[in-house]
């Protein structure tokens, strides 16, 4: 939906009710979005939770219509912006199904765009992370002791520095990231988590305060006056809630005023990295990706750590098992795809080119393509996998192609042209290798691949040109 809709309806409201102002509270502040993850196989939904810290600090959640959701994509565009909120009614509660405090946005208004650092303008460069180990007041356990999480950030494989690096192609690393022995919370575990291991009742803020207060005299969150440390992990000593969580939180820590990129883990968040790669991604600014069979469950596709995390994954002995790469879209979003490695094709358009797999360090050839879909603002992104590096264990060598519907909270869905589509894309359905072709009669494009590379594939991608001469599988016949 686009922004001049948003404001629209904000006037709309004033419009509609003259004594508006003195019945809807307006707010004005940073807009945060933090998405949170249960572990893998539980079955339990993801939450999303909205968050706006005004000038003096405060935090207040909000609760956005699932229609106004959906119209504009989650927000996602708008994660760490600054924005008005028009609160619809007083404090909602666990009653209403919503966390204490909650207030309802009858409108919401975006006044500034994120900044550079937000996915939004890309991410490069050095981003260190800060991990602080914080303990509840009533549990003693100490799960990983300060050399475990501060050789997490290693650049050896299996360390997050390696990681990051080959995911952005050396785009980013997380030099200078440290870890911060175990402090005390001032409060026990139920003071911050009403229902440990279930519900979505943490309390997230008190969570950041206290534990990044106790951490403050052993860490210089200013990163000794460079701006601040990119991102603040925080590793819990016992469950949170339903969840893992990660995206970010506006404070002001030694002196720095910004939306800091957070994660809040519990043990089996940091007991696979693939968990903290996943919520350091939702740090970045990154949302959810899916496959193609509609349901509600944002971790069905093995083609992207920002979906199934630790479905098909390589295992470390010490840090467990291992992030993937992202998916094409997401690469692009933050930046890591350099203009020249991407082909976009054009409507009336026939190209062939070789697609070499995300997991390739570097590359002569594409490292995607993208395919505007004629009267949508949608697109079709085409990507190779092959099984090495941190994607060694995917379900096959294949071309691997995305709707993306940024209306969508997960806008990158891997198209499954099985009917129905599979509940997990691991099929063959979803994995396109030489002799097949995709074809989407109604646009008219069609994808072929035509053979293999050492690194990757040969394509050629049509759009509205006809029909070409297909082979044992496409859509819509």
């Amino acid at each position: 939906m686009p922004i001049r809709f948003l404001a629209t309806l904000a006037i709309a409201l004033l419009a509609a009710d003259t004594v508006l102002a003195t019945e809807y509270e307006v707010i004005e502040g940073r807009l945060d979005i933090v998405w949170g993850d249960p572990p893998a196989g539980s079955g339990l939904p993801s939450p999303t939770i909205f968050t706006i810290t005004d000038e003096r600090g405060r935090h207040t959640e909000i609760a956005i219509s699932e229609e106004l959701w959906q119209a504009h994509g989650g927000f996602v565009a708008w994660n760490r912006g600054r924005v008005r909120a028009h609160l619809a009614e007083g404090p909602l509660g666990r009653a209403e199904g919503f966390r204490p405090g909650t207030r309802r946005a009858a409108a919401l208004t975006l006044l500034e765009a994120p900044d550079s650092g937000s996915a939004r303008g890309g991410v490069t460069g050095s981003q260190p992370w800060v991990s602080i180990l914080c303990k509840f007041a009533d549990v003693d356990a100490e799960p990983e002791n300060v050399a475990f999480f501060h050789n997490m950030y290693a650049n050896t494989v299996g360390g997050l520095d390696d990681f990051w690096r080959k995911q952005s192609y050396g785009n980013i690393d997380i030099v200078g990231s440290v870890a911060v022995d175990w402090v005390d919370l001032p409060g026990n575990q139920t003071d911050y988590v009403p229902e440990p291991g279930s519900g979505t009742g943490a309390d997230l803020s008190g969570l950041f305060d206290d534990c990044t207060a106790a951490a403050d005299p052993f860490v210089d969150f200013s990163n000794h006056g460079q701006g601040g440390f990119s991102g603040i992990n925080q590793m819990f000593n016992e469950w949170l809630d339903c969840c893992a969580w990660g995206g970010s939180r506006f404070a002001t820590l030694d002196g720095v005023t910004k939306s800091w990129r957070v994660t809040w883990e519990p043990p089996w968040g940091y007991a696979d990295a693939a968990v903290i790669a996943h919520e350091m991604g939702h740090g970045f600014g990154l949302p959810h990706s899916n496959n193609f069979d509609n349901d509600t469950n944002p971790y069905d596709s093995p083609w992207d750590v920002m979906s199934a995390a630790t479905g098909y994954a390589i295992n470390d002995a010490t840090y467990g098992r291992q992030g993937k790469h992202h998916t094409a879209y997401h690469k692009n979003r933050l930046g890591w795809i350099a203009p020249d490695e991407m082909r976009t094709v054009a409507p009336g358009e026939t190209v062939t080119i070789t697609i070499d797999a995300m997991a390739v360090s570097s590359t002569s050839n594409y490292r995607m393509a993208i395919v505007p879909i004629p009267d949508s603002d949608d697109w079709y992104t085409v990507e190779s996998r092959k099984r090495r590096g941190y994607d060694g264990n995917l379900p096959g060598d294949a071309v691997i192609i995305s709707e993306v519907d940024t209306s969508r909270g997960e806008p990158a869905w891997s198209v499954d042209i099985d009917e129905p589509p599979a509940n997990y894309a691991d099929n063959d359905g979803t994995m396109f290798v030489p002799g097949e072709t995709f074809f989407d009669p109604p646009s008219g494009i069609w994808i072929r691949v035509d053979s293999e590379t050492p690194d990757g594939y040969v394509v050629t991608i049509g759009a509205q040109t006809g029909f070409p001469v297909f082979s044992d599988r496409f859509e819509g016949n």
